[in-house]
């Protein structure tokens, strides 16, 4: 029971990461000094902004492959998230079904880190294509904050995975049916 809880802390943790870093407008910043004046400025997934202003087709319509790629696959891992807490509440609440719920969440948990990590890894990988010779003028590009915390809900997803486990290993032990 306490590794199900410690699991249920840990992707409460994980959730609020994946948040912070999908609807924040820091995966890459661009800074561009000259003259010794410097200018920087950071830039989403997802243009957020557009929402209000009823513009997003220019995103739908101008956005690389992989930017849609990336930002559907933390939309979906946000979502999928959200039904690993409620599949680790209803585990922790309904001792009856507490084996098939566990086992449950541990699935959907692996679901989540998958998408996070080839969110991570592929916007690692093609966050800087395309740029061409813009290092020579001053320009500088590199990840951005929201990048680093998806790292850390990566990290959190993981270790509520390991907790998952085990909280499931001591469900057979108990043999919670």
């Amino acid at each position: 029971m306490k590794f199900l809880i410690s699991a249920g802390v840990s992707a409460v943790i994980t959730y609020i990461f994946i948040n912070v870093s999908l609807f924040t407008q820091e995966w890459v910043t661009v800074s561009a000094s000259r003259l010794g004046i410097t200018v920087k400025k950071s830039a989403g997934l997802f243009p957020w902004g557009c929402v209000s202003e009823n513009a997003c087709g220019i995103f739908w319509d101008y956005a690389d492959g992989w930017n849609i790629a990336l930002f559907f696959s933390m939309l979906f891992a946000w979502i999928v998230q959200f039904f690993a807490l409620v599949t680790a509440i209803a585990a922790l609440l309904v001792k009856r079904h507490r084996l098939h719920l566990t086992r449950s969440f541990v699935s959907i948990q692996v679901v989540v880190t998958v998408l996070l990590l080839f969110t991570l890894i592929c916007y690692g990988a093609t966050y800087k294509r395309n740029t061409g010779s813009l290092d020579t003028f001053g320009i500088d590009i590199s990840l951005g904050a929201s990048y680093w915390l998806c790292l850390v809900s990566v990290i959190f997803s993981i270790v509520t995975m390991g907790l998952g486990g085990t909280a499931l290993r001591t469900a057979h032990h108990f043999d919670y049916r």
